[in-house]
């Protein structure tokens, strides 16, 4: 936590503390979307930007310039966000939230120092992406009015044994039992291969550990929403740690839809997660910023 909120509350503090007193022209904080979203396995990174669009919300209200803008990806690589790789792009472009360019990312920036509203989420959104995800995993609450999604299996979630009702563990009570973890390997490696960005039709090695396919924090728990999905259980955040290969994962959800006792899961140590959810400021700035005509006061973070 310390690691984290350190950069982000303790420095957009000082600054505030630091000018409070100063005629500024300008006091902006570049926050992530992250903080108003949320970001699975980011619950940290989250809080450290809510904090700034709280402290945007409170220097305004003191009469203070204050503007928190809670940036998506941008196309731009920077420190924070070099270590993506194309499946990782478009995985975040499937969200429904593409990234910005530099000239979009910069028209948004000036087009939000014009408003008074104090916190502001500059994004991109992609409706038709929108609805494609609302048929395997959740939409944010907060975009759920831009698209229609389908009715939740409430039952099933509540209670997992209303999961003998959903139409998958019908059609593997009808297969011999070695078919079924073969149907269900099949699943699992199809939708690990759509979670990971690979092509319509690709798969992965089902003994293959998810760590070594590149599955981080994020792909982890959106495997887990696909998957909670199709089979009606509740499933846990930890599943793919727990299960560490889709055939280990496979035979898991077997035993959990035909009933058979549930075995000791292997662990395994996540590695840590990129944040992907906004730019490196310094890195952008110093190429793409434009110049101004008149110098202003201003402070940022």
């Amino acid at each position: 936590m310390d690691t984290v909120l350190r950069p982000k509350a303790d420095a957009a503090l000082h600054l505030h503390h630091l000018t409070q007193d100063l005629p500024l022209s300008a006091f902006v904080l570049f926050s992530s979307a992250a903080g108003t979203f949320g970001g699975p396995g980011q619950a940290n990174y989250a809080a450290a930007n809510a904090f700034l669009d709280a402290l945007a919300q409170r220097r305004s209200a003191d009469g203070l310039p204050a503007h928190s803008l809670a940036w998506t990806l941008w196309e731009q690589r920077s420190a924070l966000t070099e270590r993506l790789d194309d499946a990782d792009t478009r995985r975040l472009a499937r969200s429904g939230m593409p990234a910005l360019t530099t000239a979009q990312g910069l028209t948004l920036f000036d087009a939000a120092l014009t408003t008074d509203e104090p916190a502001l989420v500059p994004l991109r959104l992609d409706t038709r992406a929108l609805r494609s995800r609302a048929t395997h995993e959740p939409v944010p609450p907060l975009l759920r009015a831009l698209v229609r999604t389908p009715a939740r299996r409430s039952a099933a979630a509540e209670h997992p044994a209303a999961a003998d009702s959903h139409p998958l563990p019908r059609r593997l009570a009808a297969l011999p039992a070695p078919e079924r973890l073969r149907t269900l390997t099949r699943l699992v490696c199809a939708q690990a291969a759509s979670v990971l960005g690979h092509a319509p039709g690709d798969t992965v090695e089902p003994d293959r550990a998810f760590r070594d396919l590149g599955f981080d924090s994020l792909a982890a728990v959106a495997l887990r929403n696909r998957l909670g999905e199709i089979t009606g259980l509740r499933l846990p955040a930890t599943l793919v740690f727990d299960h560490p290969a889709p055939a280990a994962l496979a035979a898991h959800l077997r035993d959990r839809l035909t009933g058979l006792p549930p075995r000791t899961p292997a662990r395994i140590t996540p590695h840590p997660v990129p944040d992907a959810a906004e730019p490196s400021p310094s890195s952008r700035w110093a190429a793409a910023s434009p110049a101004r005509s008149a110098p202003r006061r201003s402070c940022g973070s």
